[in-house]
């Protein structure tokens, strides 16, 4: 016998779930993040279909050891799993956000120091450590070389 909660369904004991996870809100990338976050004390299988993802999670220690004294049912693990599943796509869309400025930056300081036997593309003009910019900035990037 199963309980059915949000589209979750447990099973009779607590210690088991599945869940379906919206494919078009969650990327596979956050998914297996928020799975390996909680891998030490949940284990969990992930099913790939068309419109969601279906994660069977399973408490790894069952029954109350010296160690665990008192084991969390598996539906007193979900809140925390959906926040970090959550912080975990958000994590997926900055990092694709920022990909471009991060690429530049690395860019410019192993070309500013020598590493790289090509220069990167475009130019050095553009507003990243600009001299002409104002001076609040914490980082600076300068063209001349210090001994």
């Amino acid at each position: 016998m199963s309980i059915t909660a949000n589209a979750s369904k447990f099973n009779e004991a607590h210690t088991a779930a599945k869940l379906r996870i919206d494919r078009r809100i969650y990327s596979k990338a956050a998914v297996l993040r928020a799975c390996y976050w909680f891998n030490k004390d949940l284990q969990f299988q992930i099913e790939e279909q068309a419109d969601d993802f279906v994660v069977e999670v399973a408490l790894r220690v069952k029954a109350s050891t010296l160690d665990h004294p008192r084991i969390k049912q598996v539906d007193e693990w979900l809140p925390d799993f959906f926040e970090t599943l959550l912080d975990s796509q958000l994590r997926v869309e900055i990092q694709a956000e920022t990909a471009a400025v991060r690429e530049l930056i690395i860019a410019k300081a192993f070309a500013e120091s020598g590493v790289l036997e090509d220069p990167p593309p475009g130019t050095f003009s553009d507003p990243v450590g600009d001299p002409g910019s104002n001076g609040d900035s914490l980082i600076k990037i300068s063209r001349q070389r210090t001994s």
